[in-house]
């Protein structure tokens, strides 16, 4: 694939100058020297251009990272979907598939891109980054697959390919049964003991700010709580809670205090 071109084209981000609302800690030039393959400066900048910024620039950008967003997402598909075919030739379909998916949801790729420090490096608006912006996880995932797709388009496929596998090296060799949500096992651990669907309680405390409380009910009982900056984030801290008195209540040979019916077998 041929290098994109950069030298001598007008910018697509930039057509006047205006003052800076838009707010980038630190320089895309130190994040070219850490990435390890070279990437056309005018790629880069557009893979850490926040959606929040356009039109806050700091000379107006119009364009965000939204469309190699796009193209990085399959790339990073294709790449991991290689690779567990090739590295487990005795896994079914649906063991791959479930691999796969593990390895690039966002929560996976936003661990990655926190390895990178890419939240130092993407431009936002004032109000999304005062917001926390470059701690969100949805930021730094669609941030490492733009990444993804501006390192396509400046190189080629095998240095593609050779940088997502080192870049998501941890999320590839993971256990798989420590990628599944929490929500997801306790469920799958409930409906097996015959407890039936896990119930969340998840509230916002009125003198917090963008912070959630969780608690998980096992028929009519509390067995989890959890805390944090979301729902999400809430319920897997109490489904986490929750699977490890179901892990007690077993290593002690009791019953889930009552909880268990009478014909269910250790």
């Amino acid at each position: 694939m041929e290098r994109v071109e950069t030298q001598g084209a007008t910018s697509p981000l930039k057509v006047e100058a205006a003052p800076h609302p838009a707010t980038q800690t630190r320089p895309l030039s130190e994040l070219q020297a850490r990435l390890g393959v070279p990437v056309a400066a005018e790629l880069l900048a557009l893979a850490m251009t926040h959606p929040s910024a356009v039109g806050e620039g700091i000379e107006r950008t119009l364009l965000s990272n939204q469309r190699l967003e796009f193209l990085g997402d399959s790339l990073v598909g294709a790449v991991c979907a290689e690779y567990f075919f090739r590295s487990e030739p005795q896994s079914p379909e649906g063991a791959l598939t479930n691999r796969k998916i593990s390895a690039v949801r966002k929560d996976a790729l936003a661990a990655a891109a926190k390895r990178l420090k890419l939240g130092d490096y993407l431009t936002f608006g004032r109000g999304e980054d005062v917001a926390g912006g470059r701690e969100r996880h949805s930021n730094l995932s669609d941030a490492f697959e733009a990444l993804i797709a501006a390192i396509f388009l400046s190189n080629d496929w095998a240095a593609t390919r050779a940088w997502i596998l080192l870049a998501l090296n941890e999320e590839l060799h993971k256990d798989p049964s420590t990628l599944i949500p929490a929500k997801n096992r306790l469920q799958e651990r409930t409906q097996a003991m015959g407890l039936g669907v896990p119930r969340y309680a998840t509230t916002q405390p009125k003198d917090k700010i963008q912070w959630f409380a969780s608690s998980v009910f096992l028929g009519d009982d509390r067995r989890g709580q959890g805390e944090g900056k979301s729902k999400k984030v809430a319920e897997e801290a109490a489904a986490t809670m929750a699977l490890a008195w179901l892990e007690q209540t077993a290593i002690l040979g009791e019953a889930a205090s009552g909880l268990l019916p009478p014909n269910y077998e250790k």
